[in-house]
């Protein structure tokens, strides 16, 4: 389901209570919700145009990993701006959300990737991002892992927009193949229902890492990308987890806030 945001929830950057309940009860039985537009044009825009000549720098030379990944791609994004604006790494409407998911105390991981359908692309196999922490239990456990998509371009069905099975995050794996590779049979993806995640440029998707999903076949002329941030329940933050940022000017430091530099473990050292 796309949920439209308001006038003043854009204005604000805060859900109603209502759709915060809406939204994260569409997380947990769908395993995904569409926040259409939640991030306005005017910032995609220098976002959209670093990511695409990162893209290039890194494909134009070698052609044949696109090939070999049935031309789908991604980058992983530099600790610097456009890519870290901070209504890219802690969007308000995103941080409400993983305060419901996870609790107040959660943390993301950067640099965070993309993922890029280029002309000509194949439909992806079926997969999960992540499995069940505990896959020797039969019932699925709250989630542990939230992926933050964030589309740069218009998700169509020309150009390749994500296919997602709904409810899927309630299924435990089927065998050890499935739970080590986390790719899904076509004979238990074909029993149940699908749907293309089609949504305006700006639109954010918050999704339990455990929904099948797949990229599909990009059969325009142009490139489609999304962001995709990682974020993790408190339990797991690793030692030593840091990102170093200490190339970023005092004024770019001083548009995050506590929360973000928390979230992130957001670390400038000292120049000698």
């Amino acid at each position: 389901m796309v949920m439209k945001l308001s006038r003043e929830e854009r204005k604000t950057g805060v859900l109603t209570e209502s759709n915060e309940r809406l939204a994260l009860q569409l997380i947990h039985d769908q395993g995904y919700v569409v926040l259409e537009k939640a991030v306005p044009s005017n910032h995609l825009k220098k976002v959209r145009e670093a990511v695409n000549r990162a893209l290039a720098l890194k494909y134009e030379p070698c052609k044949r990993e696109l090939d070999l990944h049935r031309y789908h791609g991604g980058i992983s994004s530099p600790l610097s701006m456009p890519f870290i604006d901070p209504l890219i790494i802690e969007n308000p409407f995103v941080f409400q959300m993983l305060g419901c998911i996870f609790g107040e105390s959660f943390f993301g991981c950067l640099p965070y990737g993309c993922n890029t359908s280029f002309p000509g692309s194949k439909a992806q196999n079926i997969h999960r991002d992540c499995g069940h922490i505990f896959p020797e239990i039969k019932i699925p456990v709250p989630p542990v892992l939230v992926v933050v998509n964030i589309a740069l371009d218009d998700f169509t069905g020309e150009n390749g927009a994500t296919e997602i099975w709904p409810g899927s995050h309630f299924l435990v794996d089927g065998d050890k193949q499935e739970a080590s590779t986390l790719k899904i049979p076509d004979r238990r993806s074909s029993e149940k229902m699908s749907k293309q995640l089609i949504m305006p440029s700006g639109s954010i998707v918050i999704r339990d890492m455990r929904t099948w999903h797949r990229g599909m076949p990009n059969r325009t002329k142009r490139a489609r990308t999304m962001l995709s941030i990682v974020y993790y329940r408190k339990y797991l933050l690793p030692d030593n987890f840091v990102a170093d940022v200490s190339d970023l000017t005092d004024e770019s430091w001083g548009q995050f806030s506590e929360r973000a530099r928390m979230t992130y473990r957001l670390t400038r050292f000292p120049k000698h």
